[in-house]
């Protein structure tokens, strides 16, 4: 089921889907807010929403820039502050299977975005896990040139460090 609410948090919509197609309900709601709120930034949010399918699927976004900057705040480093690409495709090696969606816009503008997401996977050996988290992405042009990962309780570090990449950078 997919809620949608309005500017004054009352439900303004609801579309029930089949319990397999979970998929489909993100699709819709990342439709509706594309409609909706991140119409101003429909070039950021497409790429952003966009990544998320791109990894449904197993794959490693076309968007992701070979000089992107990642660097992983978690507690739990799970890559280095380049190997994001080769963690995905480990991940992908290994048999994983993961459904990652969007869970909250928290910052939106015209260089990217500060989110809250999380994924559903499945080992090869059938174990259930999810994960949750919050990026900063940054996107130049048709590319993202930077992703950031904190933990799901660092949000306040999320949106302190994506309002300083947001900043103008002072002309020399």
């Amino acid at each position: 089921m997919a809620r949608v609410r309005d500017a004054h948090e009352r439900i303004s919509a609801l579309v029930v889907f089949e319990n397999d197609d979970f998929p489909k309900a993100i699709e819709e709601l990342d439709a509706r807010h594309l409609a909706g709120d991140a119409a101003a930034y429909a070039h950021i949010w497409s790429l952003i929403a966009e990544s998320y399918v791109s990894l449904g699927l197993q794959e490693v976004p076309a968007s992701v820039s070979p000089d992107s900057v990642f660097v992983d705040h978690r507690r739990a480093t799970a890559f280095g502050s380049t190997d994001l690409t080769r963690y995905i495709r480990a991940g992908y090696d290994l048999g994983q299977h993961i459904w990652p969606y969007i869970e909250t816009v928290h910052r939106l503008n015209d260089i990217g975005a500060v989110i809250s997401h999380a994924a559903l996977g499945i080992s090869a050996q059938g174990f259930d896990a999810e994960w949750q988290g919050v990026n900063v992405t940054t996107v130049d042009g048709d590319m993202f040139n930077r992703c950031e990962f904190f933990d799901r309780n660092d949000l306040d570090a999320a949106v302190a460090r994506f309002e300083e990449l947001s900043r103008p950078t002072p002309k020399l």
